[in-house]
């Protein structure tokens, strides 16, 4: 099995592959952080959305995590997710909903090299980075997520949210989100 080791192979690859092949795909990632650094952006407040490259069968994201960062809870908007650990230690946390009430029914640690799936069927997730150290992680969503569900824990519901990104690749802005 040949390793893809960087932004250019991976978006290749993708763009001629079916949907279907997105998985075996995902684990030939062996892309090293410093294939990553010039596209990361970072806040103390935190994690970013940094889109590498979208267009209408795929989304691959950059998201550069500060120490204690975290996402909601949220779902995919129906679509298939991919994470891949690039640096640092993240925690992924799976819950299903119950009689209007979420339950934990999950928890993973990821660490570098280590890949995650992640659909509606499955329920919810929230990600975020346990270690005391910044952390990168690389989403790709067959298909983009333009919105998705996110719980607000003060209202006990989830809200619809558009997503956005704090930066982009300006070869790739043919279809981004604001």
């Amino acid at each position: 099995m040949n390793h893809i080791t960087t932004i250019a192979q991976l978006t290749q690859i993708l763009d001629q592959a079916s949907p279907a092949e997105c998985s075996k795909i995902m684990k030939r990632i062996r892309i090293d952080t410093s294939e990553l650094e010039h596209c990361a952006t970072w806040s103390d407040q935190s994690y970013t959305r940094n889109c590498l490259a979208r267009n209408e069968k795929y989304e691959l994201i950059l998201l550069c995590w500060d120490i204690g960062a975290k996402t909601p809870i949220h779902d995919h908007g129906g679509k298939d997710c991919w994470v891949y650990q690039i640096q640092g230690t993240i925690q992924e946390t799976r819950y299903q909903a119950f009689n209007l009430r979420l339950k934990e029914t999950h928890q993973m640690t990821l660490s570098a090299q280590k890949l995650t799936y992640m659909n509606d069927s499955m329920g919810y997730h929230a990600l975020e980075n346990i270690a005391n150290q910044r952390a990168m992680t690389l989403h790709i969503y067959v298909s983009p997520i333009d919105v998705c569900e996110v719980f607000n824990t003060q209202k006990g519901c989830f809200e619809t949210k558009k997503m956005s990104y704090h930066t982009h690749q300006e070869k790739n802005t043919s279809m981004l989100v604001s």
